[in-house]
């Protein structure tokens, strides 16, 4: 079978669903969680959220739990824990694969406040 040169994966029968994280300093630890699931939650996050689909907005979401425990297919079936800012990132990304960002978690208002401000950057820019 030929394939064609570029391609979704569900296009070429490759049914993932695929996360890569890095919160390293350095920037080269790699982690890559491959149809994950999330066994258990517990405690609560205190950092703030950002996101390349609305940028320059951080926001605390009281949605995100501190640590969890997570199963890969990557890592065979071992559950490992993470803590604190890679459990939020998890979350995060596992949201995407779910077609959800993160200001769904907050209130109206603050959804609104972050149209505005969104909406009066647009207009600067044209």
């Amino acid at each position: 079978m030929r394939l064609p040169g570029r391609a979704a994966a569900t296009q070429v029968d490759v049914h993932r669903r695929v996360i890569i994280v890095d919160i390293s300093e350095t920037h080269d630890q790699l982690k890559v969680f491959i149809n994950p699931e999330i066994i258990a939650l517990s405690g609560a996050s205190d950092y703030a959220e950002g996101c390349l689909s609305v940028p320059a907005f951080l926001k605390k979401s009281s949605a995100r739990s501190a640590s969890r425990y997570a199963h890969s297919m990557h890592t065979a079936g071992v559950r490992t824990r993470r803590e604190a800012l890679l459990a939020v990132c998890i979350q995060h990304e596992m949201d995407h694969l779910e077609g959800k960002v993160f200001v769904e978690y907050l209130s109206r208002l603050e959804q609104q406040r972050i149209l505005s401000k969104l909406k009066k950057q647009q207009r600067r820019v044209m």
